[in-house]
């Protein structure tokens, strides 16, 4: 397993973080580097939903891949053990997914929104820093208002799956929490959760990494039909 308590969520941290970059990096750039050409094609017939399919299924196949060489390297260094509902490796690989794909879609809402390539790119550590702080991995959240801030991070609902996954103990140590009394992780590995428990916790983490997902591609079908008004 990823080692113990700390040295484990660093690592998952380390994971979700990277997820979340790949997602975001990969597509800053692939709308507003051609805003002209977009403008001229949109005057013709060009649809807003097929051209943001032409942009996710290229970008997602490759944040795809990025992610699983990623779990891939990491299970080999350090083996995933026991999962909840399917093989571990296969449960991180899920969430990581689910992870790189939210940050893909907050990549292309920002590139929607940029004026140009170079404020695209800057925008990056902008929106990753806040990745970092909710996380719940490097400040402890004591409090329901930085609770809820967390709640609108990638990272955060991808760490609580990551650790689930993978086994780590929320219910035998105090600290970080999300949500009031409910712990972090929700794991069966060397656990008193229920399996049930543990299941409804982590497809939660899921179905929140999907809307997400939904709700940022809407922000970004929204930002590129606002472009029309400026023609």
């Amino acid at each position: 397993m990823l080692g113990s308590g700390a040295d484990a969520q660093k690592i998952l941290f380390i994971m979700a973080f990277t997820a979340v970059l790949f997602g975001s990096v990969n597509a800053a750039r692939e709308i507003v580097k051609e805003a002209p050409i977009y403008r001229r094609e949109r005057t013709v017939n060009l649809g807003i939903i097929p051209y943001m399919f032409s942009k996710i299924v290229v970008l997602a196949l490759l944040c795809l891949l990025q992610t699983a060489i990623l779990v891939i390297i990491v299970n080999i260094v350090e083996p995933f053990q026991q999962g909840i509902i399917l093989p571990a490796i296969l449960e991180v690989y899920i969430t990581m997914a689910l992870t790189t794909l939210a940050g893909l879609m907050l990549g292309l809402a920002i590139s929607a929104t940029a004026p140009n390539t170079d404020r695209a790119m800057s925008f990056i550590p902008i929106i990753l820093i806040p990745q970092v702080i909710f996380s719940g991995t490097v400040f402890a959240f004591k409090d329901w208002f930085t609770q809820i801030l967390a709640t609108l991070f990638a990272a955060r609902w991808s760490i609580a799956a990551l650790g689930s996954s993978i086994g780590l103990h929320s219910d035998k140590i105090s600290g970080d929490k999300l949500f009031g009394n409910n712990y972090t992780y929700h794991g069966t590995l060397f656990s008193t959760y229920t399996q049930t428990n543990a299941t409804n916790y982590l497809l939660t983490m899921w179905i929140v990494l999907g809307v997400m997902i939904v709700v940022l591609a809407c922000a970004t079908g929204f930002f590129l039909k606002r472009k029309d008004v400026r023609v």
